[in-house]
């Protein structure tokens, strides 16, 4: 089962069409990333400050079905889409309720910030992404 958080959405987070302005899904996207990977232990404040490693984006694919608005409430699942030496794709879907609202797949890419060059994923974080990706 993939990892899910729940957002409601803010009246700043719309456009004059009064729907989330696409951008702010990303950070929907992001914050759920977050909470993800404090989830499996691995804590962005820990990777970024203690094993000085950043997870710079390289590829973004998405697409939106059905608007959502203000004060709905959206669920976004997050699943690992694929493990690379170095990357890792996400998976994210949102729901509001049982309709299927957007998706987007985010690659990221493994980098020492001592050095900025991309580097193997630590292998305990990789076991820990290995067990997502069977889910």
């Amino acid at each position: 089962m993939p990892y899910k958080t729940t957002w409601k959405i803010s009246f700043r987070e719309i456009d004059y069409a009064s729907i989330v302005y696409y951008p702010n899904f990303f950070d929907y996207f992001q914050r759920t990333e977050e909470a993800f990977m404090e989830h499996i232990g691995f804590p962005y404040p820990y990777l970024i400050g203690d094993l000085k490693l950043a997870f710079p984006i390289v590829h973004v694919e998405s697409d939106f079905k059905k608007p959502v608005r203000y004060g709905d409430a959206i669920d976004i699942a997050l699943s690992v889409e694929d493990l690379g030496s170095k990357s890792v794709t996400f998976k994210f879907k949102v729901f509001k309720g049982s309709d299927f609202c957007a998706e987007a797949t985010i690659t990221h890419v493994t980098v020492d910030l001592s050095i900025f060059k991309a580097v193997p994923i630590p292998e305990e974080l990789r076991k820990a992404f290995e067990v997502e990706l069977r889910r």
